[in-house]
C-alpha cells in the first residue's frame, strides 16, 4: 500500500490548477489584445497586399470627404474593432455587431465582404474585391501565441 500525505498533495495540485487557470486567462487576454493591435496597425499602415481602390471609388470617397485609405471611410469599422474574453481559455477579436455606417450598412457585413475568397471578387463587375485583414493577421499571430503560452506555463511551474 502506498502511503503519504495525500491531502498535502491534493492542495499542491489544486494550487497548480488555479495558477494554471489564472495564467491561461492572462495569456488569452494578451493574445486577443495582440490580434486587435495588429489588425488596427495593418489598417493604419495599409501594409497588407490589398488590391487598390478603383479610380471611380477613390473619386467618390474624395467627393464625399471620406478617408482615402482602404477599409476606412468614416472610421466606423476601425473604431469598433474590439476584444472580449469569454473565459480563462477563450477570447475573441472582431468588429462589434450592430454598428451601422452612415449609409445604414452593418460594419460586420463590410468586414465579412472583404474577407471573401479572391475568386468571388471582380472589380469590373462592381463586386468588392477581397481585401483580407483578419485572415493574414491571424496567420501572423498564430505562430507567436503558442510560444508565449508555453513560456508562461514554464514560468508558472518553476
Amino acid at each position: 500500500m502506498i502511503t503519504g500525505d495525500w491531502d498535502k498533495l491534493q492542495g499542491v495540485l489544486d494550487g497548480l490548477a488555479n495558477n494554471f487557470k489564472g495564467e491561461m486567462s492572462k495569456q488569452v487576454g494578451k493574445g486577443v489584445k495582440l490580434i486587435e493591435t495588429r489588425v488596427l496597425s495593418h489598417i493604419d499602415k495599409q501594409d497588407l497586399d490589398w488590391q487598390p481602390l478603383t479610380k471611380k471609388y477613390e473619386k467618390r470617397k474624395a467627393d464625399k470627404g471620406l478617408d482615402p485609405d482602404i477599409l476606412r471611410a468614416t472610421n466606423r469599422m476601425y473604431s469598433n474593432i474590439t476584444t472580449v474574453q469569454l473565459n480563462s481559455f477563450e477570447g475573441a477579436t472582431g468588429v462589434r455587431r450592430g454598428v451601422k455606417t452612415i449609409d445604414g450598412d452593418d460594419v460586420v457585413d463590410i468586414a465579412l465582404i472583404h474577407e471573401q475568397p479572391e475568386k468571388d471578387s471582380d472589380d469590373e463587375t462592381g463586386v468588392i474585391p477581397a481585401r483580407k485583414l483578419w485572415q493574414p493577421t491571424f496567420k501572423e499571430v498564430e505562430k507567436e501565441l503558442p510560444e508565449k503560452v508555453i513560456k508562461a506555463v514554464i514560468r508558472m511551474v518553476k
